[in-house]
């Protein structure tokens, strides 16, 4: 009887063990996951402001005062 007890808890302890490894893995991939995602935030905000740039360098004030620069160095003698 009692090698069946010590068997027993020998197998359940193994059988804890594996899904502490599992746990663990799950953890881990989360953690990936989730420095993955901040990551890409980042580089979506990073973005953003590209795109803010470029509508400021491209709106029509932006682009009347350097198409009137040209001119005026154009014209001059």
């Amino acid at each position: 009887m009692a090698r069946k007890l010590i068997f027993t808890i020998i197998v359940l302890s193994f059988a804890m063990l594996e899904l502490l490894v599992v746990r663990q893995a799950q953890i881990n991939t989360v953690h990936s996951m989730a420095t993955l995602h901040r990551k890409i935030e980042a580089n979506n905000e990073a973005i953003n402001v590209l795109k803010v740039q470029i509508e400021e360098a491209c709106s029509p004030s932006a682009l009347a005062k350097s198409i009137s620069t040209e001119n005026e160095l154009h014209e001059q003698p």
